[in-house]
């Protein structure tokens, strides 16, 4: 199926208009076309939905063939027609990341210039359009970017983190060994004391004794 025809079944299927296929539109659709429900979540799941909740277009213009073999899509939206504003997306063919209303609002004025036959203005307001979505695909991937070094740097700082704390616990064995240490040279050291005061106590008796026995 050629990518106008795909445009057209996929916003036949945005049954809310959301800009992307949920589980309810995908619900509504399957309805229409007979599939036992307990075969919805699975041909929902086919079109990479099982990842984020939603099919957007690049799922299902990637996968439609791999379903079609199960769901017949195409005799759904076989009767829809288009409005200059959804032949426009065609043409441009990009994945829309602006919000629900933004995108209304966008048909909205696109419908009204179109209506007003102002071709220079209809193509500056294309122009416009195209650069706004460039520039919202920019930023997502900036965003992207930015999710990704800061994975990156919460990756880094756990891993010193870590090392850290093995440093301390070395350290700390380290101190309590030390401490052991010192307690037991300690303790010879009052046990020797000890020992030679009961010898020279011994000796003492010894000697007096001695003294004594003469």
């Amino acid at each position: 199926m050629d990518r106008p025809s795909l445009r057209r079944l996929f916003s036949a299927c945005d049954v809310n208009k959301s800009g992307r296929i949920e589980y309810e539109d995908f619900t509504v659709v399957c309805r229409e076309l007979g599939v036992p429900d307990t075969q919805v979540q699975t041909l929902f799941e086919k079109f990479g939905a099982f990842e984020d909740g939603y099919i957007d277009y690049r799922g299902f213009s990637s996968r439609f063939q791999e379903v079609s073999e199960t769901l017949n899509l195409a005799s759904f939206g076989a009767g829809s027609t288009q409005t200059p504003w959804e032949e426009f997306v065609d043409r441009i063919d990009e994945e829309f990341l602006l919000s629900e209303s933004v995108r209304e609002q966008l048909a909205d004025l696109y419908q009204a210039i179109h209506s007003s036959a102002n071709t220079a203005l209809l193509q500056a307001y294309e122009e416009l359009v195209q650069s706004l979505i460039s520039l919202s695909r920019e930023n997502k991937l900036e965003c992207e970017q930015l999710e990704t070094s800061l994975k990156r740097a919460e990756e880094i700082n756990n891993s010193q983190l870590a090392e850290l704390e093995d440093d301390i616990q070395q350290h700390l064995a380290q101190a309590e060994e030390r401490v052991r240490d010192e307690e037991r040279k300690k303790m010879e050291g009052i046990i020797a004391t000890m020992q030679r005061k009961h010898d020279d106590e011994v000796a003492d008796l010894h000697a007096t004794a001695d003294r004594l026995l003469r």
